[in-house]
């Protein structure tokens, strides 16, 4: 049997869905596991265009052509996503960082198109590495986009005695868009229910930016009070300055006040997934669902979100993406 040596990136490939598979068995949602997948995945691709004629034929074809329409239609939209913001919202980084990765996916397919009209085994070994590791990042924030899509649309903890508000940026003293979004969806989970039913208590959390006039919990009390909740249903939380502090402190005043609560937090709906992730890490028994987005701004906030969940988990998730240098370098001289 020749399999082994005339096609090492299939059996990296297999190496990489088997460990995929053994990751998901006791934890499905695990980010890692959707790195190894999207690893195997591209190895495959790696073997299949490095091989592509030696036998593929069509498949060959098929996939390149499948691989070229989704990174020019991912480049379009994510270019076209920025500009749009930037006019929107000014040069921000959310817009900014979107109009950005749009311009790399596309000069990707630029690095293509100079490769096949020059050739050279140089070129050939550079767009071998950029392709692969530009289409595994695309595959990755693709599959991220489907954790996001599914996470984004839980439903609140049945009970629910506790009902957290995120902060977001606010708009001069008042929430902006995205914050009020967050708060009208959470006010949907204090909808009526059989008569002399307590309502829910309301947590908002947020404190001051170094841009803002005041925290984002006085202003999201504020505009809860304006929609008709009394003020002894709300609670301030005024001191965190990140996702992780809106989680601790929130949960603090509701262990405090509360022991037995029942806690739905609510956020934008890109921000769901990561938000699950954080609470699972700091041990908070939270039910977090999401708020609707403005289309235009959710992709680029989920490319944002993206990047944080890489970060959040840097080291294991950098230490098996460089695994792909395996079968980029059988697919650049094992020939």
């Amino acid at each position: 049997m020749r399999f082994v040596p005339e096609y090492p990136e299939y059996v990296a490939a297999a190496v990489f869905a088997v460990g995929g598979i053994i990751s998901a068995l006791p934890a499905p949602h695990r980010f890692s596991t959707a790195v190894l997948f999207c690893l195997a995945v591209t190895s495959t691709g790696l073997g299949v265009a490095a091989r592509g004629t030696e036998g593929h034929g069509i498949l060959d074809v098929v996939l390149a052509v499948a691989a070229l329409l989704v990174a020019l239609v991912l480049g379009l939209l994510l270019v076209a996503d920025g500009v749009l913001l930037v006019r929107r919202y000014g040069p921000q980084p959310v817009p900014l960082a979107s109009g950005t990765a749009g311009c790399a996916v596309l000069a990707v397919l630029g690095l293509d198109a100079v490769f096949h009209a020059v050739g050279g085994e140089v070129l050939r070994a550079l767009v071998v590495a950029v392709n692969a590791t530009a289409g595994y990042l695309t595959l990755l924030f693709l599959v991220f986009t489907g954790y996001v899509i599914v996470r984004g649309r839980r439903a609140p903890l049945p009970g629910t005695t506790h009902v957290v508000v995120l902060g977001a940026g606010l708009d001069r003293d008042r929430p902006g868009p995205l914050l009020a979004r967050r708060l009208e969806s959470a006010l949907t989970v204090d909808a009526p229910g059989a008569p002399g039913t307590q309502g829910v208590v309301f947590v908002v959390s947020g404190g001051q930016g170094e841009d803002e006039v005041r925290s984002e919990a006085d202003a999201m009390a504020d505009y809860l009070r304006a929609r008709g909740v009394a003020a002894d249903r709300i609670v301030r939380e005024n001191r965190s300055v990140n996702t992780g502090q809106n989680l601790r402190f929130s949960v603090a005043l509701m262990d405090h006040s509360d022991p037995g609560h029942r806690a739905t937090v609510v956020t934008s709906n890109f921000h769901v997934y990561r938000t699950t992730l954080l609470a699972s890490r700091l041990g908070v028994p939270v039910r977090v669902v999401g708020a609707p987005t403005s289309p235009a701004y959710w992709l680029a906030a989920t490319l944002r979100e993206f990047a944080a969940v890489l970060w959040l988990d840097r080291l294991p998730l950098i230490g098996l993406s460089l695994l792909l240098a395996v079968p980029v370098a059988t697919a650049i001289f094992w020939r």
